[in-house]
């Protein structure tokens, strides 16, 4: 059976190129059972014409589509586009698995995924290849001619996730995707998140079937992944991009014990404030950790544990990044702006508590409700999406479709813009006006101009 996988990134800012670790790992496992597997990634733009070219030359019997909300316009305006199909049309990703009903909203797609795909698609392409029905198939929901769906129940996670191939980076360049950031090859060796952000579609995700949400691969699996990746391609850095790398101890551990014995690579993590202690930041320091990436999302304590569902601290976050810098790790934070019941004033709390720690580098994005989320669900149901700007075509995390009187769209906006100017201005003028600019209205097309150079700038804003 030929497949092809459809990969949107319209409207996204710029920077590095993506790998998306879904794709990979559903079409690892469907070339592993003789299946012809291809992908169109959609970067920046719309391209109906790149797809209709992709339809003709491979003439595919499934194409499939992967969602996150804010792409899901865009999977429903090119289906629809191209409709009726030669194709059996799929779509899966998080917001299917988080809002499944949205299946009949879209004129031309045959069934939705919810949830891990692997095995669904499996039974999929056999059952199309044996010109069998396809309605009795777990984890997908089946939408009929007349319109009626069936929707079938789910199997469990898998448990064992060794037993799926490595994923497959040869259905991009993969090479061109190191080179995009900084030769750095990306791994993701576990699955699920045991926390419950609100804003997060985890907390959705992991009720969607049974079984343990929360899996890693075998230490063993993760280091032959490793090798097998950077004896192909050539490679600087790696990035462990788990959201929850050291959620479990003994996965952890191991690893950073026996990965300095076998590759050299620096690294890159994700962790929790709550999870940083003296004796982690040792570990990974003698493994060759040289970043640690950790979500701040807002800097008000009580409205991060009451909104949000982050429950943890600032005195916790300031203490886990005081250990991150005595280690010797260059620190990243993460934060959220826009979100329902903030304020310009709560926002600088945010701004202070980054000014208190001095991340070396920060990501801030404006919020996105996703339906089915707690958060998101909030927006809806007390009306704080505009409908007038629920279809605007704006780059990705940097505008808002919520209409809040406490908060309108023009603070928020200028919030965002200045965010890094207020919380390096009075220590480092050499980070201040590079991230001010960065994040200004003319940005990402600066960002896109000076690709050329974009290491030199990072080196003197990050220093990474």
């Amino acid at each position: 059976m030929k497949i092809l996988f459809v990969y949107t990134d319209i409207n996204v800012r710029g920077g590095a190129l993506s790998y998306h670790f879904g794709v990979g790992q559903l079409s690892a496992v469907l070339k592993q059972h003789g299946h012809d597997v291809r992908l169109l990634h959609m970067f920046g733009k719309l391209d109906i014409d790149a797809l209709k070219q992709s339809l003709t030359q491979f003439d595919p019997g499934i194409v499939a589509f992967t969602v996150v909300y804010p792409q899901f316009r865009f999977v429903k305006r090119i289906i629809e586009t191209l409709r009726p199909w030669n194709a059996f049309v799929l779509a899966g990703g998080p917001h299917f698995t988080v809002k499944p009903d949205s299946v009949a909203e879209i004129e031309g797609l045959d069934a939705v995924c919810i949830g891990e795909g692997e095995y669904a698609m499996l039974d999929l392409a056999a059952a199309l290849e044996r010109e069998e029905p396809v309605r009795g198939i777990h984890n997908l929901w089946v939408r009929h001619k007349d319109g009626s769906v069936t929707k079938n129940p789910t199997r469990p996670f898998i448990e064992n996730l060794d037993e799926l191939p490595f994923y497959d980076r040869e259905i991009c360049d993969y090479q061109a995707i190191i080179d995009s950031d900084f030769q750095t090859a990306t791994f993701q060796f576990g699955r699920g998140c045991p926390f419950s952000c609100t804003y997060c579609s985890n907390h959705v995700i992991r009720d969607a079937q049974a079984g343990p949400y929360v899996r890693f691969r075998s230490v063993d699996a993760a280091l032959e992944e490793i090798g097998a990746v950077t004896s192909r391609y050539k490679v600087k850095y790696l990035y462990l991009n788990d959201d929850t790398f050291m959620v479990k101890k003994s996965f952890f551990e191991e690893f950073c014990r026996r990965y300095r014995e076998r590759f050299s690579f620096p690294f890159f993590v994700n962790g929790r404030p709550e999870q940083i202690t003296p004796e982690v930041c040792q570990l990974l320091k003698e493994a060759g950790c040289q970043r640690m990436t950790m979500g701040i999302e807002h800097g008000d304590e009580g409205f991060r544990n009451k909104v949000l569902r982050r429950r943890m601290s600032n005195d916790q976050i300031v203490r886990a990044f005081e250990l991150c810098r005595a280690a010797g790790f260059k620190t990243k934070s993460h934060n959220l702006v826009g979100l329902p019941y903030e304020t310009p004033e709560l926002h600088m709390e945010t701004v202070r508590l980054n000014s208190r720690i001095l991340p070396d580098s920060f990501n801030l994005h404006i919020f996105e409700p996703y339906p089915g989320t707690t958060l998101g669900d909030v927006c809806w149901k007390e009306g704080l999406v505009d409908p007038k700007r629920e279809d605007a075509e704006f780059v990705g995390q940097t505008d808002t479709i919520l209409k809040m009187p406490q908060f309108p769209r023009e603070q928020i906006l200028k919030c965002f813009r200045r965010f890094a100017f207020r919380v390096y201005r009075k220590h480092s003028l050499l980070k201040a006006i590079p991230y001010y600019v960065y994040y200004s209205r003319y940005g990402e097309f600066l960002v896109r101009l000076l690709q050329p150079v974009k290491r030199f700038i990072r080196k003197a804003a990050m220093g990474v």
